[in-house]
C-alpha cells in the first residue's frame, strides 16, 4: 500500500501541479480534478491507470470472486477523527441518466509523506458496467463533497467468438469450451482460474438441439430473452430482463441465425447485462456469436 500511495501522489502533482492541489479550500471534503476541469484525479488503485476504467478489472492481478476495479480518489478536507476508519466515509456515483449508485468505500488514508492529501479507495459495483461518464461525490461527517466526472469503459464494438456445442457423447465433456464469460470474454480451460467455472451462456447441452442455456451454477438466477431478428446498427432498446428473485432454471432459448438475445447474467457476485447475437450456425456442432457488455437498462 506505501508504495501505491507514492506512485499515486506523484502522478497527483504531474496532473494537476502542487500549486492547484494546495489552493485554499473550504472545511467540507473536496475531491482533487485535474486543473480547469471537473475530470476527477483518479487512478486504478493496482495499475495506476487513469480513467476510462471498466467495472471487471481483467489485468488487477486479483484471480478469485471479485475482480472489481477499485478507484483511488483524491481529497482534502478528509481528516477521520480518532477510532474512525474507512467506513466513516461513503460514496455515490450519479449516471448520465441521473441514476444514483453506492459505491464502497474500502480504504481511506493520507498519503505518505503529505498529510494534507487524503486517497479514498472506492470499488466500482456491477450496475455501473458500460456507464460512460458518471459523477461521484463523497461524504463525510455529514458533509458532501464536490461532484467530479469519472470514465467507466464502455464497450463500443462487438466481439466475436466461437463456441462448439456441448453434447452428452463428447469424451472428454467440452463443458469449458462450450460455455462462456460474457464478464471475462473467456472460455476454455485458460479462463477456468479466472471464471471459476462460472461461465454466462453454454451452447449445444442438448444431444439434439442447438439451444443456449444461462443457468449453470446453484445461485444462479440469470435470463435470457431472444428479441428477434436483429443488426447491431438497427435502433433498438435493451429491455429489461429481471433476474430471478431466487435461483431459478430460465428455459433455455433456441440458436437462431440472425436474432440478437439479451442475457441479464446474476448471481451471488455477478450482476450483468450483455446483448449477443448469432452470426453463423453449424447444426448439433458449432455457433458464431457476436457479443458485447451493456449498460443496465433504464428501469431494472
Amino acid at each position: 500500500m506505501r508504495t501505491l500511495l507514492i506512485l499515486s501522489v506523484q502522478m497527483v502533482f504531474a496532473i494537476a501541479g502542487p500549486q492547484f492541489v494546495r489552493a485554499q479550500t473550504p472545511a467540507g471534503p473536496i475531491l482533487l480534478t485535474e486543473e480547469n476541469s471537473q475530470r476527477a484525479i483518479a487512478l486504478d488503485s493496482v495499475t495506476h491507470v487513469r480513467d476510462p476504467l471498466p467495472v471487471v478489472a481483467l489485468n488487477n492481478f486479483m484471480l478469485g470472486r471479485d475482480p472489481r476495479t477499485r478507484v483511488a480518489l483524491f481529497g482534502i478536507n478528509l481528516d477521520l477523527l480518532p477510532g474512525e476508519n474507512a467506513s466513516a466515509v461513503t460514496a455515490q456515483a450519479r449516471d448520465s441518466l441521473s441514476r444514483n449508485y453506492s459505491l464502497r468505500v474500502e480504504a481511506v488514508g493520507k498519503v505518505p509523506t503529505q498529510d494534507w492529501l487524503t486517497q479514498v479507495v472506492v470499488r466500482l459495483p456491477d450496475e455501473l458496467a458500460n456507464a460512460g461518464d458518471v459523477w461521484i461525490s463523497i461524504k463525510l461527517h455529514g458533509q458532501t463533497s464536490n461532484e467530479v466526472l469519472f470514465g467507466v469503459k464502455v464497450q463500443s464494438q462487438p466481439r466475436t467468438v466461437t463456441l462448439p456445442a456441448r453434447r452428452d457423447r463428447n469424451v472428454p465433456d467440452n463443458y469449458v469450451d462450450a460455455a462462456f464469460s460474457f464478464e471475462f470474454g473467456m472460455n476454455g480451460a485458460e479462463a477456468v482460474p479466472l471464471t471459476l467455472n462460472d461461465w454466462d451462456i453454454l451452447f449445444g447441452n442438448s444431444p439434439d438441439l442447438d439451444t443456449f442455456a444461462v443457468s449453470m451454477v446453484g445461485d444462479d438466477c440469470s435470463r435470457i430473452q431472444d428479441l428477434g431478428a436483429l443488426d447491431w446498427l438497427d435502433d433498438f432498446q435493451v429491455p429489461v430482463i429481471r433476474a430471478h428473485p431466487v435461483p431459478t432454471r430460465d428455459p433455455d432459448v433456441n440458436a437462431v441465425v440472425g436474432h440478437m438475445y439479451v442475457v441479464h447474467t446474476k448471481d451471488t457476485t455477478t450482476d450483468l447485462y450483455f446483448l449477443f447475437r448469432v452470426e453463423a450456425l453449424v447444426p448439433l456442432t458449432s455457433v458464431t456469436i457476436s457479443w458485447k457488455a451493456v449498460q443496465r437498462p433504464l428501469g431494472d
